[in-house]
């Protein structure tokens, strides 16, 4: 026969399991979830765009009326490695856009993201982006617009 003690030591032993097993499930859940918004993945859509550097303002001007126009949040910020390299970031609850010009001054490259993979945002809707985004550039005097495939 078990005693009250044995008793108490088996149910705290089978609660704290269970507890471990809840903390384990939410853990799991709360990791998927960060993969999955991760931007690490490969973006759906890159495009590279050059202008010449003495145009940058008028680039940045037309990136902020594209933004404007698609409800976008933009961010223009300088990068640590100096006042000549730029990273771009551009959000809304559907779709990320990120560009930098890391390697070449005047060289912009921009990846197309989800927000979330499920529901991904429908491929018209980035195609339309894309090419709105290649109007809005050609306002830029000399700048070429190409995109990846």
């Amino acid at each position: 026969m078990l005693t009250k003690r044995t008793k108490l030591i088996i149910g705290s032993c089978l609660l704290v399991g269970i507890l471990l097993c809840i903390l384990g499930c939410i853990g799991a859940k709360m990791m998927t979830k960060t993969s999955e918004n991760s931007s690490e993945r490969l973006p759906r859509r890159s495009v590279n765009i050059t202008i010449d550097t003495s145009q940058r303002q008028e680039f940045f001007d037309q990136l902020q009326k594209f933004a404007d126009k698609h409800d976008f949040t933009i961010t223009i910020d300088t990068r640590s490695s100096g006042n000549e390299d730029f990273l771009i970031a551009m959000y809304r609850k559907d779709v990320k856009i990120y560009g930098d010009n890391a390697f070449v001054l005047g060289e912009y490259a921009f990846g197309f993201y989800d927000v979330y993979r499920q529901p991904p945002a429908p491929d018209s809707v980035l195609d339309d982006l894309v090419n709105d985004l290649k109007s809005f550039i050609s306002e830029v005097p000399s700048a070429t617009f190409s995109v990846e495939k």
